[in-house]
């Protein structure tokens, strides 16, 4: 049996796993965080110059998440047959021009097809450069790599979108977007020669077969379940400190703030303890926890202010670590097609994370307590689906 680290079945050999090139994956993924976490902010401006209500901008949103849903498991695909650091490099090229034709005066139906194909180009570079990662890796120390790239998604949610929406206060909204669009053209160029020539191009193992689509359906699922458990909270978050705990806006903002600090800071910890402790245990053990956690938020949301925003950054380091060791156990269990197991792994995480947002909100009619009561009922669902039925019990060897 190969390994992650060989030709066969798995690509080239681990080459340009430098620290260098892990910096690399972690500020692209910011610009790529950065750009989806921008537009919301910025939606009563973009309405405004385009003449449309704030909600018929808000479909640029959907827009983006449609296209990457559908473009991912498809850029996966593509990346494990003809090699991932192509598929990268070609996605952060037609993201860098989509975002461009995002921010030109060329009317709101450009606009939407500009968002739709960010969302395509951006579901080629997300799986791809997690693949490259995972690839690249020492083995003893894959969570930690994968956990430091996916750190520039979660860093993006407190740096760099306000980093951009300060941008736009001071030189307009198209000035974001145009901006987005050059240094991601920079780093498609940077990423072209980080990694080395023909990076993650899978080699097929003898007698191997193609991995069944059920099997990255069953494997993904897992993330579904996290991403649902999470941001059906996290979505509704300020209007139930607000409604609820009778935060302000200050003290919400400051909140807002802690949890994202313990998400950075459990997304970097899931590695290490992935490495540490095995990712599997570290998958069962954040999902059960942040289930847990969630019905003691629920309880205290008459509690002081500061103990409440204290246990909202408990939740966020004990909830994120789940993410990235999972990651891990994806790459080592799917050597030979991990950018596609990935690529499906990331169009669940949008599915679960607008499934949770849109159940969400119908609970939040009746109350908002009741969101984090389903979101612990989705988190042990959660427990259940990795421990027995999700993934196999040891590293599949397949032809892309």
């Amino acid at each position: 049996m190969s390994t992650p680290g060989t030709t066969r079945g798995t690509g080239t050999a681990r080459s340009g796993g430098s620290p260098l090139a892990l910096g690399i994956a972690f500020l692209t993924l910011l610009l790529i965080g950065t750009d989806l976490f921008l537009v919301s902010p910025l939606l009563p401006a973009i309405a405004a110059a385009h003449g449309v209500s704030t909600g018929a901008a808000g479909t640029s949103v959907t827009a983006f998440s449609a296209a990457y849903v559908v473009g991912a498991p498809l850029g996966g695909a593509l990346a494990d047959r003809v090699g991932r650091r192509g598929v990268l490099v070609v996605g952060l090229t037609g993201f860098a021009l989509a975002n461009v034709l995002t921010g030109l005066p060329l009317g709101f139906a450009v606009l939407l097809v500009a968002r739709v194909l960010a969302g395509l180009f951006a579901a080629g570079v997300t799986p791809s450069l997690l693949a490259l990662v995972g690839q690249s890796a020492p083995p003893a120390r894959r969570g930690v790599w994968l956990s430091t790239a996916m750190a520039g998604f979660l860093v993006s949610l407190t740096t760099g979108a306000p980093t951009g929406t300060a941008v736009a206060a001071a030189l307009g909204w198209e000035a974001a977007f145009l901006g987005l669009g050059v240094l991601t053209l920079v780093l498609a160029v940077v990423n072209r020669f980080t990694w080395p020539r023909g990076a993650g191009a899978v080699a097929a193992a003898p007698g191997a077969r193609k991995l069944p689509l059920t099997t990255k359906l069953r494997a993904a699922s897992v993330t579904g379940t996290w991403a649902f458990a999470v941001y059906s909270f996290y979505t509704y978050l300020g209007a139930g400190l607000a409604d609820v705990a009778g935060f302000t806006t200050g003290t919400t903002a400051l909140a807002l703030v802690v949890y994202g600090l313990g998400a950075v800071a459990g997304s970097l910890s899931g590695g290490t303890l992935a490495d540490r402790h095995g990712a599997g245990r570290v998958v069962a053990t954040s999902l059960l926890v942040l289930g847990v956690v969630l019905l003691v938020v629920d309880a205290l949301l008459g509690a002081p202010a500061w103990l409440l925003i204290a246990c909202l950054g408990l939740f966020a380091l004990l909830a994120y670590p789940c993410l990235p060791a999972y990651q891990s156990r994806l790459v080592a269990t799917f050597p030979a097609e991990s950018g596609s197991v990935l690529a499906w792994n990331s169009s669940f995480m949008y599915l679960g994370t607008s499934l949770g947002s849109a159940v969400g909100g119908l609970l939040l009619s009746a109350g908002f307590r009741w969101i984090p009561i389903a979101g612990a009922v989705a988190a042990a669902l959660g427990v259940v689906v990795h421990h027995r039925w999700s993934l196999p019990g040891r590293p599949v060897e397949v032809a892309a």
